[in-house]
């Protein structure tokens, strides 16, 4: 008598094994994915850290010499402006620049102005500012934002501001030369004029009569910049400037892409 062969696979087999299938699937793809999206958040944290080094390395390197070169014996300050994304000095850092020529005005970031005193000095230390304010109207606020060309090309993100260092470039002709060091910054405001309260780009730690140090903003002496604090007003007297000791550089740089993990936000 001859059997029949029975061997082969049930139906139910068959669904268990491509649940089995379906779930390894599903599993590899899911690896794939995130392996996928800290890989890109790993190249735009390199590419944000790059952006924000390139302008904190230029301001350190110019902010250690504050005040160098300068004509002492006429008068010539070392800080005119500190502010808290602004600041504007005088230090002998670059040739064939200038300081500030006689009875000339110049935008402060509370939108008030300076005048430069009615006294020439000699051609040593130019006048440098580092600012945020890239439409030069006197304020840090949305108006900065998607303003220039290179921001307008990273469009994904509206909230992104530039890095500017102005140097005076002729006495004679009153003239700033602008010099754009790094995009995808965030400034103290974002495209709708909301406050982003993030780390000021600038703080000033002085050195009072007693010893201590004591930061400029700081209304509840915990020494740290908290909330409406980080938005201390422009600060020009020389009695408090010329106490600063410490400025703390602090950039804040956003990704022009959307963070993989978080699509509400950028990186």
């Amino acid at each position: 008598m001859r059997m029949k062969s029975t061997s082969g696979f049930s139906l139910i087999e068959l669904l268990v094994s491509a649940t089995i299938m379906l779930i390894v699937f599903s599993m590899v793809f899911t690896a794939f994915i995130q392996t996928r999206k800290i890989s890109e958040r790993n190249m735009m944290d390199a590419e944000i850290v790059q952006n924000a080094r390139i302008g904190l390395d230029e301001m350190a390197r110019s902010l250690r010499m504050i005040g160098y070169g300068r004509d002492k014996e006429r008068g010539q300050v070392a800080i005119i402006e500190a502010a808290p994304f602004q600041i504007i000095f005088n230090a002998d850092l670059y040739a064939n620049r200038s300081a500030l020529p006689p009875q000339v005005n110049v935008n402060l970031y509370d939108a008030t102005f300076y005048t430069s005193p009615a006294q020439r000095y000699a051609p040593h230390a130019e006048t440098i500012r580092w600012t945020l304010d890239s439409n030069d109207d006197g304020i840090v606020d949305r108006r900065d934002t998607n303003d220039q060309v290179e921001e307008r090309e990273t469009w994904r993100n509206p909230n992104d501001m530039v890095l500017i260092r102005e140097i005076m470039h002729s006495a004679s002709t009153s003239r700033w030369r602008d010099d754009q060091i790094t995009l995808g910054v965030l400034g103290p405001y974002d495209v709708n004029d909301q406050p982003t309260y993030i780390t000021p780009m600038f703080q000033y730690w002085l050195l009072e009569a007693d010893g201590t140090f004591s930061l400029l903003g700081d209304e509840n002496h915990d020494l740290q910049l908290d909330g409406e604090e980080r938005y201390f007003r422009s600060i020009t007297s020389q009695e408090i400037l010329r106490k600063v000791r410490r400025i703390r550089i602090t950039v804040t740089t956003e990704s022009d892409q959307k963070d993989p993990f978080d699509p509400s936000s950028h990186r």
